[in-house]
């Protein structure tokens, strides 16, 4: 099962050198809500069986209109805009960052590829 994460909680995590996966998202964006979400378990299983935590962050409620400045920071410090973003921290830095990778088959080899990057 997914966290929900806030900007802050994604700090400390990035901070203590945390390994794993946070999903960015935006509410409005049928990309997110109707096109990955179904499919997403999956992704999230074959990380947690490989010990990989997986947080999600919904940085917009309404387009082009962030949460919270932090949202906006944690956004653009993961590579601005674009959503369905999935980023993979290794030992709390970003080493991949990815958007719009939302059908079964594309987030089964993301998870593969994330877990070789290990």
């Amino acid at each position: 099962m997914v966290q929900e994460q806030s900007p802050q909680e994604l700090k400390k995590r990035m901070a203590a050198g945390e390994t794993c996966v946070i999903n960015i998202v935006a509410a409005w964006c049928p990309d997110c809500t109707r096109r990955q979400q179904p499919h997403f378990s999956g992704f999230v299983q074959k990380m947690e069986a490989a010990a990989i935590p997986v947080y999600q962050c919904v940085v917009q409620e309404e387009k082009l209109v962030f949460c919270s400045e932090d949202h906006k920071a944690l956004t653009d410090g993961f590579g601005g805009h674009g959503y369905p973003r999935t980023v993979l921290l290794v030992q709390g830095k970003m080493v991949d960052s990815r958007v719009e990778v939302m059908d079964p088959l594309a987030l089964g080899m993301l998870a593969d590829e994330f877990i070789a990057r290990l």
